[in-house]
């Protein structure tokens, strides 16, 4: 007979993670579990907030990945207790997150504004840069800008430079079209410059939708089943998936994106 397990809860599935975190780094202390937040500390550095909505998505979508889905976020949590080593430029990438993203970081810590480099994209998105090693994958901070030498303008020609050099491809027809890249930088696709009807054959202009960071989704402003079938893709996305962007539509507008009115 085959029986199914109970999905833990929000703080049963935070204790799994935190008894993890405890066998990956020594001596470290779980200050408080509240939710799908846990606040940790190591000797005498400052608090860690780890905030588990996307792993618990992530596990609620598939119970029976538990251990793999708690092994991935906390091994990467555990990564943000090394020292930082010196940044290679070829590690830096673009990603594009909602503007909720920032409003998010500022009530955790009112410093993050000065410590995130970031700029804004359109009314709706914000690109901020990160560090991607072997290992993790990490904010670039204003200090490690600072001592790249990197004016803003330098910063963005580069990642975006480095963004050029992934596996994207375009899958679809019919004027309905979805663009891979790896799985994490999707999204970021809209920094580069491939944005035309010859890369996309669309009934109108050029409409876009990236509810979540590992999904873009094209087809045209005049293509009214394709676009209804987009609004309901971001609907439904932007409500149950994780990792999320945006739940609005963009359209091409010169170089660049903008929410579509």
């Amino acid at each position: 007979m085959f029986f199914r397990r109970k999905k833990l809860t929000e703080t049963e599935f935070a204790n799994k993670f935190a008894q993890a975190l405890r066998q990956k780094i020594k001596g470290i202390d779980i200050i408080s579990i509240n939710g799908l937040e846990v606040v940790s500390k190591l000797d005498d550095s400052d608090e860690h907030r780890h905030f588990l909505d996307n792993a618990y998505i992530e596990y609620s979508h598939d119970t029976k990945k538990l251990k793999e889905v708690i092994e991935k976020y906390a091994s990467v949590s555990a990564d943000s207790f090394l020292p930082n080593e010196p940044v290679s430029p070829e590690s830096i990438l673009p990603v594009i997150k909602g503007k909720q993203f920032i409003k998010g970081l500022l009530e955790i810590n009112p410093k993050a504004g000065a410590q995130q480099v970031l700029e804004t994209y359109n009314s709706d998105l914000d690109i901020f840069y990160v560090v991607d090693t072997e290992h993790a994958l990490r904010y670039l901070t204003s200090d490690e800008q600072e001592k790249l030498g990197l004016e803003m303008d330098e910063l963005r020609e580069l990642a975006i430079r480095n963004l050029d050099k992934f596996d994207i491809r375009s899958h679809g027809e019919e004027g309905y079209y979805m663009i891979t890249a790896g799985g994490t930088y999707e999204a970021s696709m809209i920094l580069l410059d491939i944005w035309n009807k010859g890369n996309f054959d669309v009934n109108g202009d050029i409409i876009i939708g990236i509810p979540a960071r590992d999904l873009l989704v094209v087809t045209g402003s005049k293509d009214w089943a394709n676009l209804h079938k987009m609004y309901d893709l971001v609907k439904e996305v932007s409500e149950t998936g994780n990792y999320l962007v945006s739940d609005k539509l963009f359209e091409l507008k010169g170089d660049r994106f903008e929410v579509l009115g």
